[in-house]
């Protein structure tokens, strides 16, 4: 199977993630089925994809006419059996639970056909143990996309200890397919690479908050500020190779030393969590936010991503 033999895709869970998919998916002219527990959250799930796409109808990325063609591609149901009949490909997006995942996954392998794609947006879950539950290993992989999907480019197609390079392949040309930016995981560790790197910044701006050496804001200022700016264009190798490798090495034969090794999450974390202070699901976690600030908060990421990305297509 090639990536334009992909025609019919199912998306399981009806979230920020999988309605936000399914409407990648629709604008390149698959029949997507979605589906989710029940109707209250299959509702939810067309809001989302109404205001993923009219974000992208605002920004000039996609035609309001293009928007209702994909929109009518999508079909919403609480049948999970009746959506997995005859699809190409299907990608999970599901809570990130292991015991979850695998019981699906065994639901996926009985109930798809057995050429059918089995992918997992896991964010960093192991993509070997997930096969497992399956009796085709060697099509089922990683298949990462970030939050917001619809904007983001990137997306990480993992492998597992057995999937198939034609698995891979086909998962690399299809993200393709959609625009997108593919990155191909060749070993099944966790966190992929992603993840591996964004936590690994996040350890360290938790040790700095932590010793009390700059304010939740200078640090995020720090970064967006500063190397969060190279980094969107350049990445951190070839920001090295810019900066000079000999530079490079010498800071880090001073620095490397000294940065967090934590290997469990900080107290500061944790009493958050403990207290419910979630971030912006609750209202408060390093910041406080109202209704009215978050969505002017995500309104604002969001434009501001759709305008780097603009710039990065004309490259």
């Amino acid at each position: 199977m090639k990536a334009q033999d992909v025609e019919s895709v199912c998306i399981v869970g009806a979230g920020t993630m999988g309605a936000n998919i399914a409407g990648e998916f629709a604008r390149v002219g698959c029949d997507v089925s979605i589906t989710d527990l029940n109707q209250p959250q299959l509702e939810k799930g067309m809001g989302i994809l109404k205001s993923g796409q009219q974000a992208l109808i605002d920004a000039g990325l996609v035609r309001e006419g293009e928007a209702q063609s994909a929109w009518e591609r999508v079909t919403w149901t609480t049948d999970l059996a009746g959506a997995c009949e005859g699809v190409d490909l299907l990608i999970e997006a599901v809570a990130e639970n292991m015991s979850v995942k695998k019981e699906m996954f065994g639901q996926f392998d009985r109930l798809c056909p057995e050429r059918t794609v089995l992918a997992s947006n896991t964010s960093g879950l192991s993509i070997s143990d997930i096969a497992a539950a399956t009796k085709r290993p060697g099509r089922v992989a990683g298949m990462h996309f970030w939050n917001p999907p619809h904007i983001i480019p990137l997306v990480e197609v993992t492998k597992g200890q057995d999937t198939s390079e034609a698995t891979a392949t086909l998962l690399m040309a299809v993200v393709q397919r959609l625009k997108k930016r593919p990155i191909l995981v060749n070993h099944d560790i966790p966190g992929f690479v992603g993840n591996r790197l964004q936590f690994a910044v996040l350890r360290e701006a938790l040790h700095l908050l932590s010793e009390g050496v700059a304010s939740a804001e200078d640090i995020d200022a720090a970064m967006t500020a500063g190397p969060g700016l190279r980094y969107g264009l350049l990445g951190p190798l070839r920001t090295a190779d810019l900066g000079g490798l000999d530079v490079f090495h010498a800071i880090s034969e001073y620095l490397f030393g000294k940065l967090s090794a934590a290997k469990e999450p900080p107290a500061l974390l944790s009493d958050l969590v403990k207290k419910k202070q979630l971030g912006a699901k609750t209202g408060q976690g390093f910041y406080t936010y109202s209704e009215t600030e978050l969505k002017k908060t995500i309104a604002k990421r969001d434009k501001v991503l759709i305008e780097f990305l603009k710039i990065l297509d004309r490259e």
